[in-house]
């Protein structure tokens, strides 16, 4: 019988795309085996922290932990493989790599899968250059160690996107096993000629972003507020967990709509003539790519916003500038809101079904 310990940290971004993305990997692993053959350890991390466990953190540093692994985590950790009887472990973050490595040192029968949600190593060097916070730049060192470990000491190591993986066989001399794109449930459907919605043919634009608050997506939303929404003849909704705090960072005016929360997007989604990702920092694939292919929405966005997915000019309008995007925007002229290619490409590559068969192969369900 076999029985999976699935592994992953907690942080201030869970329900961000890295953690819907865990719990993507979780529910497949639960699908495939069975919830009560899987069992799912969380590290997460205290905020308010004794100055002997913040000792114990700085020696877990020293050691190369990431991710809020300590000692204590590392021996309760084993203590339920020596005392649970599972066959498989899936470490949930390449930053967990030195996790790998111990176990595979202690239970050589243990069969260890790691996702990477990045090539952590490139994404800690960009966050350090791009904040000018040099004095965590061991957290680039302690990636690359990690991933290294990760891949050695795994049986199977799954990338997120294709450019991922040739980027893991460059650093770590290792090809990845599988990729497994960001997908999720397909709770939209397919829509009929006669249930087409028209765009706007002149006038204001409907316009949607779906994110939380967040840096990542608060820096590009601030930029393009600032300085392309003046120029464009659109009206911008916004949507997303405590955003309603963004009204803070910029000058609210009758082009701008805030949600915090919001119970069911679908009209949303539904009413926009286009979907925009300003997105201009972060790693990883973006889930909003994802769902908006989903609702069938022609996009467009930065190349951040598309890194991992196979768009092209019926699907999404790439910008590099602010004046590509004031040309883009104002250039828009598609005959409905509802966009089939988009909606193709999702249940093509990004459907929580598609994904569930590589899982199935790489478990060997």
């Amino acid at each position: 019988m076999r029985k999976v310990l699935y592994i992953t940290f907690a942080n201030e971004e869970s329900a961000t795309g890295g953690g819907q993305c865990a719990g993507r990997n979780l529910e497949s692993i639960q699908c495939l085996l069975g919830k009560e053959n899987v069992v799912d350890y969380i590290l997460s991390p205290k905020k308010d922290r004794s100055l002997i466990e913040r000792l114990s953190r700085f020696v877990g540093v020293i050691k190369g932990y990431m991710g809020g692994l300590t000692d204590e985590h590392v021996a309760n950790i084993m203590k339920m493989i020596d005392d649970g009887g599972f066959t498989d472990v899936f470490i949930d973050n390449s930053q967990l790599g030195s996790l790998a490595k111990f176990i595979r040192r202690k239970r050589s029968d243990i069969r260890i899968f790691t996702f990477f949600h990045n090539i952590e190593q490139d994404y800690m060097q960009s966050v350090t250059i791009e904040s000018g916070d040099y004095k965590h730049a061991f957290w680039i060192r302690g990636a690359a160690i990690n991933e290294k470990d990760a891949c050695r000491y795994s049986d199977c190591v799954i990338a997120l996107n294709r450019k991922d993986a040739l980027r893991m066989a460059e650093l770590y001399s290792r090809e990845a096993d599988a990729v497994i794109p960001i997908t999720m449930k397909d709770n939209y459907h397919d829509i009929s000629q006669e249930q087409l919605i028209p765009c706007s043919k002149c006038g204001t634009k409907e316009v949607f972003f779906l994110g939380s608050y967040f840096p990542g997506n608060v820096k590009g939303l601030k930029w393009f507020c600032e300085e392309i929404l003046p120029e464009v003849d659109i009206h911008f909704t916004i949507a997303g967990a405590g955003m309603d705090a963004f009204a803070k960072d910029i000058t609210l005016t009758d082009k701008i709509t805030l949600y915090s929360f919001v119970d069911d997007l679908t009209s949303l989604y539904e009413n926009a003539d286009f979907v925009l990702l300003p997105i201009i920092s972060g790693g990883g694939m973006k889930v909003k790519t994802a769902e908006s292919l989903k609702y069938g929405k022609f996009l467009i966005g930065t190349p951040e916003a598309f890194e991992g997915y196979d768009i092209n000019d019926e699907i999404a309008s790439v910008c590099t500038s602010k004046k590509e995007f004031i040309r883009q925007i104002n250039a828009f002229c598609r005959p409905y809101k509802y966009n089939m290619a988009s909606r193709e490409l999702f249940k093509k590559n990004h459907s929580f079904d598609v994904s569930l068969e590589t899982f199935k192969n790489i478990l060997a369900v």
